[in-house]
């Protein structure tokens, strides 16, 4: 089957908006039941003529969830996506943003066009809370500690392998970079031809790929990407790997500082 690729923008976009598959998408990552969805804020990638700013793929959902652990609960969804290292750092002021205006504890969805350093095509990070006197792990359950921290989920585009065992791994593989066609990496053939999960998903990308407008606008949105890497790519990856080591840095000397009072506080 062929589809327009999903880490498009414009290919993107048309999936969350369709109410079947956004849920699809979002229970299947964060592998919990999506009794609604309701969207609240979109954003696009695109460059300000005038200011030079770049905004990346963000669209947020307040949510009603129901989780094997937790039970039924209404949370923010914030998906965003971007295909260059230099975007992550943007990430930080969105949710900055977020936290301001949330009544809701704030579960983040990033689907990356690069990788990071962890040898996984999709992970989670889930903040845990610990026993400052006992050092032991202490299982929380409040919404004051759940507004103030949040859980982020990724995904590793360049990092997928074909596989269709599970649920998740459909999922994922419909996000895998390769298996191109026509000389543009716009759209892919996919390995499954008819499947009952990916039904709603398949539905949307396989329209996108005849649907005109959508092919012009992702042939748009390609010649925009090779452009932005051209110009500001290799910069942007100089930038983030920078901060990587700096950050590094500071936590060698944090540590040390703190072995150096330790030291102190036993003379």
């Amino acid at each position: 089957m062929i589809i327009a690729n999903p880490i498009y923008d414009v290919t993107f976009k048309r999936l969350l908006e369709n109410d079947s598959a956004a849920k699809f998408i979002i229970g299947t990552i964060l592998d919990c039941d999506v009794l609604s969805l309701e969207p609240t804020i979109q954003e696009r990638t695109d460059v300000d003529k005038e200011t030079g700013k770049i905004t990346l793929f963000r669209m947020d959902f307040a949510a009603t969830i129901e989780t094997r652990d937790e039970g039924r609960k209404r949370v923010i969804i914030e998906m965003q996506k971007a295909l260059h290292l230099g975007d992550i750092y943007r990430f930080k002021n969105y949710l900055g943003e977020e936290y301001k205006r949330s009544e809701y504890p704030i579960i983040s969805i990033y689907i990356l066009g690069f990788n990071l350093s962890v040898d996984s095509p999709a992970f989670a990070a889930r903040p845990d809370c610990w026993d400052l006197t006992t050092n032991e792990k202490l299982d929380i359950n409040d919404s004051f500690v759940e507004h103030l921290t949040h859980k982020a989920y990724f995904v590793q585009t360049l990092r997928i392998k074909p596989s269709f065992n599970t649920k998740l791994e459909k999922l994922l593989s419909i996000f895998e970079q390769a298996n191109f066609v026509g000389g543009s990496k716009t759209t892919k053939d996919f390995a499954l031809e008819d499947d009952g999960e990916l039904k709603d998903v398949l539905k949307v990308l396989h329209y996108a790929v005849a649907d005109k407008a959508a092919r012009d606008a992702l042939d748009k949105e390609e010649y925009y990407n090779e452009a932005m890497e051209g110009m500001f790519g290799e910069k942007d990856r100089k930038l983030a790997e920078n901060k990587v080591t700096m950050e590094k840095q500071e936590k060698e000397i944090a540590e040390l500082r703190r072995q150096i009072e330790k030291l102190k506080a036993g003379n």
